[in-house]
């Protein structure tokens, strides 16, 4: 399997309220409903040189994080494809497995005001476990990017990557799109 993930735009998050949406369903074409509208420019430099007319998924986590602790979810894992039938990304990234390779083209695409996540990149052996757990990956070849704070990094289905404890108690906004349909 591989891991990937390109630098996209610069992005600017709108005031923390400590705003939480849960995979919010939205065209690009239509723009996102009326109560998220502030959250419209941020969408829009993320999904820059995205060109899909299907569905897209939205993510906002603002959050207060401890010093020492993550955000989100610690340990390497992929978040796979979002089945919104199940409400969830399964146990397990669903798709057309081919040749180690998942065929079914989606994106990810991850920004943050705070650095405090990184990825990893290139080919890689081996199977996501239950809830797309890659923590038995072996990391050799793979190289390390770490996620800087206002980017917006598109990242394939099988983006390899783990939230890190933040330096300093903080006010953190993340933000993930899962984009069925595109391919980076």
């Amino acid at each position: 399997m591989e891991s990937k993930v390109k630098v996209g735009a610069k992005v600017t998050f709108p005031e923390f309220t400590g705003e939480r949406v849960y995979m919010k369903e939205f065209r690009k074409e239509e723009g996102l409903p009326f109560e998220l509208a502030r959250w419209q420019p941020t969408v829009d430099a993320m999904l820059q040189g995205v060109d899909v007319s299907g569905p897209i998924f939205l993510m906002i986590d603002q959050s207060v994080v401890i010093a020492g602790k993550t955000q989100r979810r610690p340990g390497l894992h992929v978040d796979g494809y979002w089945i919104p039938s199940l409400n969830d990304h399964g146990s397990r990234p669903p798709g057309h497995l081919h040749n180690g390779k998942y065929q079914d083209p989606e994106g990810i695409i991850l920004a943050s005001d705070i650095s405090a996540c990184r990825a990893m990149v290139g080919e890689f052996n081996g199977i996501p476990r239950e809830g797309g757990d890659c923590s038995m990956i072996k990391m050799d070849n793979l190289q390390e990017v770490i996620l800087s704070a206002n980017v917006a990094y598109h990242g394939n289905v099988t983006l390899l990557h783990e939230s890190l404890p933040v330096p300093v108690n903080c006010q953190r906004t993340l933000v993930r799109l899962n984009v069925p349909g595109y391919s980076i």
